[in-house]
């Protein structure tokens, strides 16, 4: 049946009627077709229009009950209700724009004849109007008090107190609850634009509470579980105050309230009321809801990180978050086990070497697919791998064949020997190379997913332990394990969600107040660390929080120019290395550093350590080989970083070398601090004979793991990069050796020989090494830090989850 809603303006026909006998405007007819309900017989009406049109007065605008469209048509929550009680019960109406005032008694006057019903946000009153009956309520709204998730001392609007902040939304029936209801007085309620303002004003802890309506309430709560929760719970239970609004019908037409109170009930049952609620009651807009007040989820481990990541693609440069990201969402034909040894992991088994050491062909595994879906083959790593080398990644274009030496490597460098079969050839032998592999820039991905170019915010990943679920750049990833990915173990935690903060106290607050992170992780201060690893609130021997500590990745070390006196000499340079204490120097950074003895640390496969404990006494007798006494003593300059690019302790770091190295009696320095660009300009032009420095770059991975990573820079082009000017014919061949040997027993001898070497021709003379570190809520288990300094999120438990 036809529909239709005639929206009649009372102030124009007061114009007509001014204008004389001029014809009325036109009215505006907006015809609608509801669905064919199902529903019980019907009462018919008796309306003095007839059976089936009514009249319904209303007044607009009215909020969200009834508006104007720019066109003049009425719009609201009443319009669209209306609409479907009149197709529910088979009539047709029109609304009636007049004002409130006088309109019920309108309805009922017998020389009235305007309207047949009143739909105008009327709240039904205990005692009706003689003359008018209410339907039974077609929306009930109560008033309620949304808190902090976290709140423990309110557990009822009763008990608040005077000096307590409540958030309204202004000239709204909350406002009106805390005035009249509460008798809240004006210092303590707050008004706002909206309720979602107030809830905000909630959430940034400007108010104790909000009051808001139920719907919106119920909302909020429900899109914010972790921020807000309902004082009293859901239900009527929690509701303060409440109106019920009802449309308003002549005591004369039974006929007519019955069959609007059937309809209305319908309307309730089929869900439209609820519908039209979410659609006009409940505000729009979201909110910044910060931190979660009551934990994390039990199904998911949530990381926390001071540091941004913002670039998802393998090609991009090394850093320790986005490599660490990747790893955990990608995968390389290789990877390291919990041994940091290399197996194979998209490869098959590990490649087969040519004679000439300069390809590498490499068997694939079958039956894998991307998270977009598609087929890994042959086809991807090729594809993946050019990628990275067109878009310029230094790792992979240093190594691949470069036939024409422009610096990228070749497009045959990788070739599709068959779908299941990739050869990589090689510009040079580089028996490390399976290594590289197992780095982000040789990652394959998909090319149905990934674009050619620069892809820094894709979401695609590649076949890692995890894959992504969504990625807010520069709040937080969401990952979900990976059923497709053949590592071992399988991932022991479905969801990880890592969170990445611009500021330390954000981060602690998150792990100490609402413990919304898991584990905080990169970005932490050691000291904060290390109050956190002591707290032990309740004095019951446990600690509150759980502390783990991983490899060194970070070494810390002088370096000479050994063109440059005195330190051409090498009995001076074993001499420094014999006058330091490598433990003493280590113990000022209470446990964040440990002492190094090899060029290469611990934990790196290979390591050797080969520097002599501190001997001051043959420091003085290599130092008086070399010409020079207490009556004939070498003046030196040391130079540091004085900007905290490696420590904030380094001034007091610098001056302790000073003191140890002066202990020989022999040696006198004078410490020179100055910023990391300023020492880079002196290095650059070999302009600075003996300096204190760190490798790698803070923030930065070594390029990859191996013994070479650590050593063959240093050794490599001295007269350039660090301008060491070191020349040592045995040293380069041992480097050759070990970069061409594929027999891992001899390569691992040759590694040997060249960090035995290092201790006695110091291209540098290496003195401590820094360690990541994890500390976390009790639950959490299996952290495992890898030698590259990367979290495996695979291995990752926590309890309860």
């Amino acid at each position: 049946m036809k529909h239709t809603i005639r929206f009649i303006w009372i102030i124009l026909a007061f114009l007509a009627l001014a204008a004389g006998c001029q014809d009325a405007e036109p009215e505006t007819a907006v015809t609608a077709v509801p669905p064919t309900p199902t529903s019980p017989a019907i009462p018919t009406l008796n309306s003095s229009r007839g059976t089936d049109f009514i009249v319904i007065a209303t007044d607009a605008p009215n909020g969200y009950f009834a508006d104007f469209d720019p066109l003049g048509n009425v719009i609201g929550f009443d319009n669209d209700l209306m609409a479907r009680i009149a197709a529910i019960a088979d009539f047709d109406y029109e609304f009636l724009v007049t004002p409130h005032e006088g309109v019920l008694e309108n309805l009922i006057s017998p020389a009235s004849h305007d309207y047949d019903i009143v739909m105008s946000s009327l709240v039904i009153p205990d005692e009706p109007e003689p003359g008018i009956a209410y339907t039974v309520p077609y929306l009930e709204i109560g008033q309620v008090m949304v808190v902090l998730a976290d709140e423990q001392d309110v557990q009822s609007y009763a008990d608040f107190q005077a000096g307590m902040a409540v958030g309204v939304p202004a000239n709204s029936s909350s406002e009106e609850t805390a005035r009249q209801i509460l008798a809240l007085s004006d210092a303590d309620v707050f008004e706002y634009d909206t309720a979602v303002q107030a809830l905000q004003a909630l959430i940034d802890e400007s108010v104790n509470a909000v009051i808001v309506d139920n719907f919106t309430a119920e909302h909020y709560t429900t899109a914010y579980p972790e921020q807000l929760k309902i004082l009293g719970g859901t239900g009527r239970d929690a509701w303060i105050s409440q109106k019920s609004y009802g449309i308003a019908v002549p005591t004369s037409n039974p006929a007519l309230l019955d069959r609007l109170n059937q309809a209305i009930l319908q309307a309730q049952d089929d869900q439209t009321i609820e519908r039209l609620t979410t659609a006009w009651i409940v505000p729009s807009g979201s909110i910044d809801a910060g931190e979660s007040r009551v934990g994390t989820p039990a199904g998911e481990l949530v990381i926390g990180m001071v540091g941004q990541f913002s670039d998802m693609d393998p090609a991009s440069d090394p850093d320790l978050i986005g490599w660490e990201i990747k790893n955990n969402t990608m995968s390389g034909l290789y990877g390291y086990n919990s041994s940091n040894q290399l197996v194979p992991l998209l490869a098959a088994n590990m490649p087969i070497v040519s004679e000439d050491k300069l390809e590498y062909t490499i068997p694939l595994r079958r039956n894998l697919s991307f998270p977009d879906g598609s087929e890994f083959t042959a086809e991807d790593v090729q594809w993946a791998i050019s990628r990275s080398a067109r878009l310029g990644s230094f790792l992979v274009n240093s190594y691949l064949k470069d036939s024409n030496d422009d610096n990228f490597a070749d497009e045959d460098a990788v070739q599709v020997v068959d779908p299941y079969t990739v050869k990589i050839v090689l510009q040079e032998p580089a028996a490390y190379f399976p290594s590289l592999l197992a780095t982000p820039p040789y990652y394959p991905v998909s090319s149905a997913c990934y674009n050619d170019t620069a892809d820094p915010l894709s979401t695609c990943g590649g076949i890692g332990p995890y894959t992504i679920v969504s990625w807010e750049v520069g709040e937080r990833i969401r990952l979900k394990a990976n059923p497709e990915w053949p590592g071992l173990p399988a991932p022991a935690f479905e969801n990880i969600q890592v969170r990445f903060y611009t500021d330390v106290p954000s981060l602690l607050r998150s792990l100490t107040e609402f413990q919304s992170v898991d584990l905080a992780w990169t970005g932490l201060p050691f000291a904060d660390y290390q109050t956190l690893a002591a707290v032990d609130q309740n004095s019951d021997g446990e600690a509150d929080y759980v502390d783990w500590q991983g490899p060194a990745i970070f070494k810390s070390y002088l370096m000479f120019n050994h063109d440059t006196k005195p330190w051409d000499n090498a009995r001076v340079r074993q001499a420094a290395a014999l006058a330091l204490d490598r433990e003493a120097l280590a113990a000022l950074f209470d446990g964040l550093r440990l002492p190094l003895y090899s060029p290469v640390p611990d934990a790196v496969p290979g390591h050797v350590a080969t520097f002599p404990q501190r001997d001051l006494a043959q420091a003085v007798a290599l130092l008086l080989q070399a010409g020079y006494s207490t009556t004939k003593p070498l003046l030196v300059t040391l130079t540091f970083v004085n900007d905290g690019r490696y420590s904030p302790i380094e001034e007091t770091y610098a001056t302790a070398i000073k003191i140890q190295l002066e202990e020989t009696g022999v040696f006198q320095v004078t410490l020179q601090g100055t910023s990391w660009e300023v020492l880079r300009g002196q290095i650059s032009q070999c302009d600075n004979p003996f300096y204190l420095i760190g490798w790698p770059s803070p923030g930065q991975p070594v390029n990859y793991l191996d013994v070479t990573s650590w050593t063959d820079f240093f050794v490599q082009n001295t007269d350039t990069g660090f301008c060491s000017n070191y020349e040592s014919a045995v040293m380069t061949k041992l480097v050759e050796e070990a970069n061409t040997e594929l027999d891992e027993v001899v390569r691992t001898e040759d590694e040997r020989q060249i960090q035995l070497l290092w201790a006695t021709d110091l291209p540098t003379l290496d003195l401590t090494q820094e360690i990541r570190y994890a500390i976390g809520l009790p639950k959490v288990d299996n952290v495992r830090i890898d030698a590259l300094g990367l979290l495996h999120y695979e291995v990752l438990t926590k309890s309860g989850g």
